[in-house]
Protein backbone atom coordinates (compact mmCIF):
# COMPACT_ATOMS: atom_id res chain seq x y z
CA UNK A 1 0.00 0.00 0.00
CA UNK A 2 1.21 3.49 -0.84
CA UNK A 3 0.46 6.75 0.94
CA UNK A 4 -1.61 7.84 -2.06
CA UNK A 5 -3.75 4.69 -2.08
CA UNK A 6 -4.21 4.90 1.69
CA UNK A 7 -5.35 8.51 1.48
CA UNK A 8 -7.83 7.42 -1.20
CA UNK A 9 -9.07 4.67 1.13
CA UNK A 10 -9.97 7.28 3.76
CA UNK A 11 -12.27 9.23 1.41
CA UNK A 12 -16.03 8.49 1.31
CA UNK A 13 -15.50 6.68 -2.01
CA UNK A 14 -12.65 4.70 -0.46
CA UNK A 15 -14.79 3.73 2.52
CA UNK A 16 -17.42 2.43 0.11
CA UNK A 17 -14.72 0.30 -1.52
CA UNK A 18 -13.57 -0.96 1.87
CA UNK A 19 -17.13 -1.91 2.85
CA UNK A 20 -17.54 -3.77 -0.43
CA UNK A 21 -14.22 -5.56 0.10
CA UNK A 22 -15.21 -6.54 3.64
CA UNK A 23 -18.49 -8.01 2.36
CA UNK A 24 -16.46 -10.33 0.10
CA UNK A 25 -14.68 -11.78 3.20
CA UNK A 26 -11.38 -11.96 1.29
CA UNK A 27 -8.54 -14.34 2.14
CA UNK A 28 -4.96 -14.57 0.94
CA UNK A 29 -5.86 -17.50 -1.30
CA UNK A 30 -8.91 -15.75 -2.72
CA UNK A 31 -7.27 -12.34 -3.28
CA UNK A 32 -7.33 -12.47 -7.10
CA UNK A 33 -10.97 -13.53 -7.25
CA UNK A 34 -11.96 -10.66 -4.96
CA UNK A 35 -9.77 -8.23 -6.91
CA UNK A 36 -11.51 -9.22 -10.16
CA UNK A 37 -14.90 -8.43 -8.61
CA UNK A 38 -13.92 -5.20 -6.88
CA UNK A 39 -11.82 -3.98 -9.81
CA UNK A 40 -14.98 -3.68 -11.89
CA UNK A 41 -16.30 -0.97 -9.58
CA UNK A 42 -13.19 0.80 -8.30
CA UNK A 43 -9.75 1.95 -9.42
CA UNK A 44 -7.19 -0.88 -9.28
CA UNK A 45 -5.00 0.71 -6.57
CA UNK A 46 -8.02 1.48 -4.41
CA UNK A 47 -9.46 -2.01 -4.87
CA UNK A 48 -6.13 -3.56 -3.88
CA UNK A 49 -5.81 -1.31 -0.81
CA UNK A 50 -9.39 -2.13 0.26
CA UNK A 51 -8.90 -5.89 -0.06
CA UNK A 52 -5.54 -5.79 1.75
CA UNK A 53 -7.12 -3.83 4.58
CA UNK A 54 -10.03 -6.25 4.88
CA UNK A 55 -7.64 -9.23 5.01
CA UNK A 56 -5.34 -7.59 7.56
CA UNK A 57 -8.25 -6.58 9.78
CA UNK A 58 -9.22 -10.24 9.98
CA UNK A 59 -5.63 -11.23 10.80
CA UNK A 60 -5.39 -8.46 13.40
CA UNK A 61 -8.52 -9.50 15.28
CA UNK A 62 -6.50 -11.83 17.52
CA UNK A 63 -4.25 -8.92 18.58
CA UNK A 64 -6.61 -5.94 18.70
CA UNK A 65 -10.22 -5.86 19.99
CA UNK A 66 -10.92 -2.86 17.72
CA UNK A 67 -9.25 -4.36 14.63
CA UNK A 68 -12.43 -3.95 12.56
CA UNK A 69 -12.02 -0.15 12.83
CA UNK A 70 -8.27 0.02 12.34
CA UNK A 71 -5.81 0.18 9.44
CA UNK A 72 -2.68 -1.88 8.90
CA UNK A 73 0.22 -2.72 6.64
CA UNK A 74 1.46 -6.30 6.70
CA UNK A 75 4.99 -5.95 8.09
CA UNK A 76 3.96 -3.48 10.79
CA UNK A 77 1.08 -5.73 11.85
CA UNK A 78 3.41 -8.72 12.16
CA UNK A 79 5.70 -6.73 14.46
CA UNK A 80 2.96 -5.01 16.44
CA UNK A 81 2.31 -5.79 20.09
CA UNK A 82 -0.69 -7.81 21.25
CA UNK A 83 -3.02 -5.45 23.08
CA UNK A 84 -2.76 -7.38 26.38
CA UNK A 85 1.05 -7.17 26.29
CA UNK A 86 0.93 -3.49 25.35
CA UNK A 87 -1.52 -2.73 28.17
CA UNK A 88 0.65 -4.59 30.67
CA UNK A 89 3.72 -2.63 29.58
CA UNK A 90 1.87 0.71 29.54
CA UNK A 91 1.05 0.39 33.25
CA UNK A 92 4.74 0.92 34.03
CA UNK A 93 4.46 4.41 32.45
CA UNK A 94 1.27 5.42 34.29
CA UNK A 95 3.16 7.60 36.78
CA UNK A 96 4.63 9.74 33.99
CA UNK A 97 2.56 12.58 32.57
CA UNK A 98 3.85 12.81 29.00
CA UNK A 99 5.35 9.82 27.21
CA UNK A 100 6.93 9.75 23.76
CA UNK A 101 6.23 6.69 21.61
CA UNK A 102 9.35 6.78 19.44
CA UNK A 103 8.70 4.97 16.15
CA UNK A 104 5.00 4.54 16.87
CA UNK A 105 4.29 2.48 13.75
CA UNK A 106 0.56 1.73 13.54
CA UNK A 107 -0.01 3.28 16.97
CA UNK A 108 -0.76 0.16 19.03
CA UNK A 109 1.53 1.08 21.92
CA UNK A 110 0.46 4.73 21.86
CA UNK A 111 -3.14 3.51 22.22
CA UNK A 112 -2.23 1.42 25.27
CA UNK A 113 -0.25 4.29 26.82
CA UNK A 114 -3.24 6.60 26.40
CA UNK A 115 -5.54 4.07 28.08
CA UNK A 116 -3.03 3.93 30.96
CA UNK A 117 -3.58 7.66 31.50
CA UNK A 118 -0.51 9.06 29.75
CA UNK A 119 -0.43 12.03 27.41
CA UNK A 120 1.25 10.55 24.36
CA UNK A 121 3.50 12.18 21.78
CA UNK A 122 3.69 9.82 18.81
CA UNK A 123 6.82 10.07 16.65
CA UNK A 124 7.17 8.23 13.33
CA UNK A 125 9.51 9.02 10.43
CA UNK A 126 7.73 6.82 7.85
CA UNK A 127 4.95 8.97 6.28
CA UNK A 128 2.66 6.01 5.48
CA UNK A 129 2.85 4.48 8.94
CA UNK A 130 2.42 7.90 10.53
CA UNK A 131 -0.74 8.49 8.49
CA UNK A 132 -2.07 5.05 9.40
CA UNK A 133 -1.44 5.79 13.08
CA UNK A 134 -3.35 9.07 12.74
CA UNK A 135 -6.26 7.21 11.15
CA UNK A 136 -6.25 4.61 13.92
CA UNK A 137 -6.24 7.27 16.63
CA UNK A 138 -9.13 9.05 14.92
CA UNK A 139 -11.08 5.79 14.52
CA UNK A 140 -10.76 5.12 18.25
CA UNK A 141 -11.51 8.70 19.28
CA UNK A 142 -8.08 9.36 20.78
CA UNK A 143 -6.44 12.78 20.89
CA UNK A 144 -2.86 11.86 19.91
CA UNK A 145 -0.72 14.00 17.61
CA UNK A 146 1.73 12.25 15.32
CA UNK A 147 5.01 14.03 14.56
CA UNK A 148 6.42 12.88 11.22
CA UNK A 149 10.09 13.39 12.06
CA UNK A 150 13.29 11.43 12.61
CA UNK A 151 13.27 10.99 16.37
CA UNK A 152 17.06 10.83 16.60
CA UNK A 153 17.64 14.04 14.66
CA UNK A 154 14.63 16.33 14.66
CA UNK A 155 12.98 18.17 17.52
CA UNK A 156 9.58 17.46 19.05
CA UNK A 157 7.88 18.41 22.35
CA UNK A 158 9.62 17.40 25.61
CA UNK A 159 8.49 14.38 27.61
CA UNK A 160 8.72 12.79 31.07
CA UNK A 161 9.49 9.27 29.77
CA UNK A 162 10.00 7.50 26.47
CA UNK A 163 9.01 4.17 24.93
CA UNK A 164 10.69 2.77 21.83
CA UNK A 165 9.86 -0.31 19.76
CA UNK A 166 12.75 -0.35 17.25
CA UNK A 167 12.50 -2.03 13.85
CA UNK A 168 14.09 -5.46 14.20
CA UNK A 169 13.78 -6.83 10.69
CA UNK A 170 14.58 -6.04 7.10
CA UNK A 171 12.23 -7.94 4.84
CA UNK A 172 12.44 -11.59 5.95
CA UNK A 173 15.65 -11.04 7.93
CA UNK A 174 15.22 -10.62 11.68
CA UNK A 175 17.87 -9.01 13.86
CA UNK A 176 18.76 -10.12 17.39
CA UNK A 177 21.78 -7.80 17.75
CA UNK A 178 20.49 -4.52 19.17
CA UNK A 179 23.11 -2.57 17.21
CA UNK A 180 21.25 -3.58 14.04
CA UNK A 181 17.92 -2.23 15.33
CA UNK A 182 16.54 0.97 13.84
CA UNK A 183 17.06 2.96 15.95
CA UNK A 184 19.51 1.09 18.17
CA UNK A 185 18.84 1.36 21.92
CA UNK A 186 22.33 2.83 22.37
CA UNK A 187 21.45 5.70 20.02
CA UNK A 188 18.21 6.37 21.87
CA UNK A 189 19.88 6.30 25.30
CA UNK A 190 22.57 8.66 24.00
CA UNK A 191 20.05 11.27 22.93
CA UNK A 192 17.36 11.16 25.61
CA UNK A 193 17.92 11.74 29.33
CA UNK A 194 14.57 10.46 30.59
CA UNK A 195 13.35 7.07 31.87
CA UNK A 196 13.18 4.75 28.84
CA UNK A 197 11.45 1.47 28.08
CA UNK A 198 12.26 -0.65 25.02
CA UNK A 199 10.54 -3.54 23.33
CA UNK A 200 13.26 -5.99 22.27
CA UNK A 201 13.28 -9.37 20.57
CA UNK A 202 12.76 -12.16 23.16
CA UNK A 203 15.73 -14.02 21.69
CA UNK A 204 18.17 -11.24 22.60
CA UNK A 205 21.53 -12.55 23.82
CA UNK A 206 22.26 -12.24 27.53
CA UNK A 207 25.61 -10.66 26.62
CA UNK A 208 23.71 -7.94 24.73
CA UNK A 209 21.46 -7.27 27.73
CA UNK A 210 24.53 -6.95 29.95
CA UNK A 211 25.39 -3.73 28.11
CA UNK A 212 22.44 -1.97 29.72
CA UNK A 213 22.06 -1.17 33.41
CA UNK A 214 18.39 -1.89 33.87
CA UNK A 215 15.66 -4.50 34.15
CA UNK A 216 15.03 -7.15 31.50
CA UNK A 217 11.43 -8.35 31.63
CA UNK A 218 10.52 -11.40 29.54
CA UNK A 219 6.80 -11.61 28.81
CA UNK A 220 4.76 -14.59 27.68
CA UNK A 221 1.09 -14.71 26.70
CA UNK A 222 -0.81 -17.99 26.94
CA UNK A 223 2.52 -19.80 27.15
CA UNK A 224 4.06 -18.15 24.08
CA UNK A 225 7.10 -15.94 24.62
CA UNK A 226 6.29 -12.51 23.19
CA UNK A 227 9.00 -9.99 24.01
CA UNK A 228 11.76 -8.71 26.21
CA UNK A 229 11.01 -5.33 27.72
CA UNK A 230 14.12 -3.41 28.74
CA UNK A 231 13.52 -0.85 31.48
CA UNK A 232 16.10 1.86 32.16
CA UNK A 233 16.42 4.49 34.87
CA UNK A 234 13.61 4.75 37.45
CA UNK A 235 11.46 2.42 35.31
CA UNK A 236 13.69 -0.51 36.32
CA UNK A 237 12.55 -2.38 39.44
CA UNK A 238 14.82 -5.46 39.52
CA UNK A 239 17.45 -7.22 37.41
CA UNK A 240 15.34 -9.94 35.76
CA UNK A 241 11.60 -10.50 35.61
CA UNK A 242 9.38 -13.14 34.03
CA UNK A 243 5.76 -12.06 33.52
CA UNK A 244 2.99 -14.48 32.64
CA UNK A 245 -0.05 -13.08 30.86
CA UNK A 246 -2.99 -12.88 31.03
CA UNK A 247 -2.70 -13.62 34.78
CA UNK A 248 0.00 -10.97 35.31
CA UNK A 249 1.97 -13.27 37.65
CA UNK A 250 5.54 -12.04 37.98
CA UNK A 251 8.74 -13.78 39.08
CA UNK A 252 11.82 -11.68 39.84
CA UNK A 253 15.45 -12.31 40.66
CA UNK A 254 18.93 -12.31 39.16
CA UNK A 255 20.21 -14.13 36.10
CA UNK A 256 22.76 -16.40 37.81
CA UNK A 257 24.95 -19.20 36.50
CA UNK A 258 25.50 -21.02 39.78
CA UNK A 259 25.87 -24.80 39.79
CA UNK A 260 22.46 -26.47 39.82
CA UNK A 261 21.47 -29.12 42.32
CA UNK A 262 20.34 -32.18 40.36
CA UNK A 263 18.42 -35.32 41.28
CA UNK A 264 16.99 -38.38 39.49
CA UNK A 265 13.37 -38.01 38.33
CA UNK A 266 10.90 -37.79 41.21
CA UNK A 267 7.11 -38.07 41.17
CA UNK A 268 6.42 -34.71 39.51
CA UNK A 269 8.12 -32.78 36.70
CA UNK A 270 7.83 -29.03 36.25
CA UNK A 271 8.49 -27.41 32.88
CA UNK A 272 9.07 -23.67 33.46
CA UNK A 273 7.30 -21.14 31.25
CA UNK A 274 9.37 -19.81 28.36
CA UNK A 275 9.54 -16.39 30.03
CA UNK A 276 11.07 -17.95 33.15
CA UNK A 277 13.64 -19.83 31.08
CA UNK A 278 14.67 -16.80 29.00
CA UNK A 279 14.95 -14.69 32.15
CA UNK A 280 17.24 -17.33 33.67
CA UNK A 281 15.00 -17.60 36.73
CA UNK A 282 14.62 -21.40 36.89
CA UNK A 283 16.70 -21.52 40.14
CA UNK A 284 14.35 -18.96 41.72
CA UNK A 285 11.34 -21.05 40.69
CA UNK A 286 13.00 -24.26 41.94
CA UNK A 287 13.49 -22.74 45.37
CA UNK A 288 9.95 -21.37 45.40
CA UNK A 289 8.31 -24.76 44.71
CA UNK A 290 10.84 -26.96 46.51
CA UNK A 291 12.17 -28.66 43.39
CA UNK A 292 15.57 -29.62 41.98
CA UNK A 293 16.93 -29.84 38.46
CA UNK A 294 16.90 -33.07 36.51
CA UNK A 295 20.01 -32.05 34.64
CA UNK A 296 22.70 -29.39 34.90
CA UNK A 297 21.74 -27.86 31.54
CA UNK A 298 18.06 -28.52 30.82
CA UNK A 299 15.32 -26.45 32.53
CA UNK A 300 13.18 -29.38 33.77
CA UNK A 301 12.57 -29.43 37.52
CA UNK A 302 11.43 -32.37 39.62
CA UNK A 303 9.91 -32.82 43.09
CA UNK A 304 7.96 -35.28 45.23
CA UNK A 305 5.11 -32.84 45.71
CA UNK A 306 2.69 -31.14 43.33
CA UNK A 307 2.91 -27.39 43.81
CA UNK A 308 0.56 -25.42 41.58
CA UNK A 309 2.35 -22.44 40.02
CA UNK A 310 1.61 -20.06 37.17
CA UNK A 311 5.27 -20.26 36.18
CA UNK A 312 5.40 -23.90 35.04
CA UNK A 313 3.42 -26.77 33.58
CA UNK A 314 3.31 -29.74 35.94
CA UNK A 315 3.46 -33.39 34.89
CA UNK A 316 3.20 -36.64 36.85
CA UNK A 317 6.02 -39.02 35.94
CA UNK A 318 4.90 -42.40 34.66
CA UNK A 319 8.27 -43.80 33.55
CA UNK A 320 11.81 -42.76 32.63
CA UNK A 321 13.14 -44.87 29.75
CA UNK A 322 16.80 -44.83 28.70
CA UNK A 323 18.46 -46.82 25.98
CA UNK A 324 17.03 -47.99 22.67
CA UNK A 325 13.79 -46.80 21.12
CA UNK A 326 12.47 -50.35 21.31
CA UNK A 327 12.42 -49.99 25.10
CA UNK A 328 10.36 -46.82 24.74
CA UNK A 329 7.97 -48.58 22.35
CA UNK A 330 7.57 -51.47 24.82
CA UNK A 331 6.83 -49.07 27.68
CA UNK A 332 4.15 -47.27 25.66
CA UNK A 333 2.54 -50.53 24.53
CA UNK A 334 2.42 -51.77 28.13
CA UNK A 335 0.38 -48.67 28.96
CA UNK A 336 -1.93 -49.01 25.97
CA UNK A 337 -0.77 -45.67 24.57
CA UNK A 338 -2.00 -44.88 21.07
CA UNK A 339 -1.56 -41.09 21.11
CA UNK A 340 1.57 -39.21 22.12
CA UNK A 341 2.37 -35.53 22.46
CA UNK A 342 6.09 -35.37 21.77
CA UNK A 343 8.49 -32.79 23.22
CA UNK A 344 12.24 -32.41 22.80
CA UNK A 345 14.24 -30.76 25.57
CA UNK A 346 17.91 -31.18 24.74
CA UNK A 347 17.71 -34.70 23.33
CA UNK A 348 19.98 -35.70 20.43
CA UNK A 349 17.02 -37.57 19.00
CA UNK A 350 14.77 -35.94 16.41
CA UNK A 351 11.07 -36.03 17.27
CA UNK A 352 9.97 -36.93 13.75
CA UNK A 353 12.45 -39.82 13.60
CA UNK A 354 11.26 -41.15 16.96
CA UNK A 355 7.63 -40.75 15.94
CA UNK A 356 8.17 -42.90 12.85
CA UNK A 357 10.19 -45.51 14.73
CA UNK A 358 7.83 -46.04 17.66
CA UNK A 359 4.68 -47.89 16.60
CA UNK A 360 1.72 -47.15 18.84
CA UNK A 361 -1.36 -49.20 19.59
CA UNK A 362 -4.04 -48.35 22.12
CA UNK A 363 -6.42 -45.62 23.24
CA UNK A 364 -4.49 -43.95 26.07
CA UNK A 365 -2.64 -40.64 25.70
CA UNK A 366 0.70 -39.63 27.18
CA UNK A 367 3.24 -36.87 26.76
CA UNK A 368 6.77 -38.06 26.04
CA UNK A 369 9.62 -35.66 26.80
CA UNK A 370 12.78 -36.54 24.92
CA UNK A 371 15.73 -35.23 26.91
CA UNK A 372 19.17 -36.14 28.23
CA UNK A 373 19.96 -37.10 31.80
CA UNK A 374 23.70 -36.99 32.29
CA UNK A 375 25.16 -38.77 29.27
CA UNK A 376 22.07 -40.85 28.51
CA UNK A 377 19.33 -40.01 26.02
CA UNK A 378 16.14 -40.48 28.04
CA UNK A 379 12.42 -40.49 27.32
CA UNK A 380 10.16 -39.32 30.14
CA UNK A 381 6.61 -40.66 29.88
CA UNK A 382 4.37 -38.20 31.74
CA UNK A 383 0.78 -37.08 32.31
CA UNK A 384 -0.15 -33.40 32.52
CA UNK A 385 -1.45 -32.33 35.93
CA UNK A 386 -3.93 -29.50 35.56
CA UNK A 387 -3.66 -26.72 38.13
Amino acid sequence: MTLTSFEALLTPHGQTALAAATDLAPTEAGFLACFDKLGKRFDADLAKAAIETAILRTKAASKFPAAAKMYFVREALEQSTHHLVAMHRAKRFAAYGTVVDLGCGLGADAIALTHAGCRVIAVERDPLRARIAEANFAALGLDITVHVVDGLVDEFPPCDALFCDPARRDGDHRYLDTDAYAPSPCEVVERFRVPIGFKLAPGIARSDLARYDGEAEFVSLDGELKECALWLGPLAQCERRATILPSGASLTGSDTFEARETTPPLQFLHLPDAAVIRAGLEPVLAEQIGAAFLDGIQPLLTSDTHTATPFAKVYRLDAAVSGSLSRLADALRERGVGRVTWMNLGSPRVVETVRKSVKLKGTAHRTVILTRLGDAATALIVDRVES
